[in-house]
């Protein structure tokens, strides 16, 4: 029976994975482009932007390909000089799928006069179903922005937001701190062919991925 009973429950887990999964191509209008996004006419993007110096998680780094990186740690011993010289080797990262990962909530994004709009996304698994969320920078100059818009845009969470507002609005800024030897914006999400605009651009993109790998070996 308890047998029967795990069986059914990774069954359902299953189906609504994947029942999510549809959902979140579906309202994906967000598109990589297979080209610069031409941000650094906006802000700097050659380091990071943190909340406030070495806080734990809320790191963030726009890519100029379209794709961004939110809610990554940097190791508690960094020091501000050494992030500077060399910020790879200073982010936290773990093994996935046999690869060394990093960054937990990747995402693509445009820029809309003077606010970038994002959607972000973390890979759903039997136990978690995935996440797609809507959020909104406010670029206050070069180096500073200011999230000024979060919201789920899935289904599940509609009965939270009828009974709660959005967060429609932050007093939290994150400010630019540059940087050397950036990370790649390589990630699970790139290889994802539903979040390309063209899908040749996502065949290129999966060769030269497979490149890499037999580099590697």
């Amino acid at each position: 029976m308890k047998r029967q009973l795990i069986l059914i429950f990774l069954l359902f887990s299953f189906l609504f994975c994947v029942a999510q999964k549809k959902e979140i191509i579906s309202k994906s209008k967000i598109k990589l482009e297979g080209k610069s996004t031409n941000i650094r006419d906006f802000i700097n993007i050659d380091g990071l932007y943190t909340e406030k110096y070495f806080n734990a998680n809320y790191n963030i780094i726009f890519f100029e390909d379209g794709t961004y990186v939110w809610h990554f740690s940097i190791k508690e011993d960094a020091t501000k000089d050494s992030i500077k010289s060399n910020l790879s080797k200073w982010i936290k990262s773990k093994v996935e799928d046999k690869q060394i990962r990093w960054g937990e909530c990747w995402g693509v994004y445009r820029v809309e006069g003077d606010t970038i709009i994002g959607n972000y996304f973390e890979k759903g698994s039997f136990v978690e179903g995935w996440s797609l969320v809507e959020e909104r920078y406010k670029i206050i100059n070069k180096s500073t922005v200011q999230k000024i818009f979060w919201k789920s845009l899935l289904k599940v969470d509609e009965v939270y937001y009828k009974q709660n507002s959005p967060w429609l609005s932050y007093s939290n800024i994150s400010y630019f701190i540059s940087a050397d030897s950036l990370p790649s914006s390589d990630c699970w999400l790139k290889e994802e062919k539903w979040i390309w605009q063209n899908e040749s651009d996502w065949e290129n993109y999966m060769k030269m991925i497979k490149q890499k790998k037999m580099k590697k070996k």
